[in-house]
């Protein structure tokens, strides 16, 4: 089973001191038991934020065995939805946050999201799997 990963998961693979570090690479060794473990674009992304140029990004995604999927427009359409009724609901952001763009390319691939932060997925993702300590 194809498993996706947040972005708070790679960087509580990285850094040791992060609280959920331990619970993260526990994850990640059960998902890739049943299939892949991948990450969005939008993760990658994300991601690269935290490192100081492409080459260190790829090196994380290739230690970790890593797979990328490029977003679909069902999932772009879905991350839409999504963020529409965040803003129903008096959501202050007015531009689509990443984690609508990363919860609808899961959602929509029928896989569960490894996340430390669930609370930003289960309201506007109902359909989606989220694996969370």
């Amino acid at each position: 089973m194809t498993t996706f990963l947040d972005t708070n998961i790679l960087v509580c693979l990285l850094r040791q001191q992060e609280q959920f570090h331990s619970w993260s690479v526990a994850q990640l060794q059960i998902c890739k038991v049943n299939g892949p473990a991948i990450i969005s674009d939008i993760v990658y992304c994300e991601f690269s934020v935290t490192m100081p140029n492409q080459a260190d990004v790829d090196a994380v995604v290739s230690q970790f065995g890593l797979d990328r999927l490029r977003g679909s427009d069902a999932a772009l359409f879905r991350a839409g939805k999504a963020f529409k009724l965040y803003r129903s609901r008096g959501g202050p952001k007015t531009n689509v946050l990443p984690d609508f763009l990363i919860g609808a390319i899961a959602e929509v691939a029928g896989a569960p999201l490894i996340t430390t932060n669930r609370k930003d997925f289960i309201n506007y993702f109902p359909q989606l799997q989220v694996i969370s300590p």
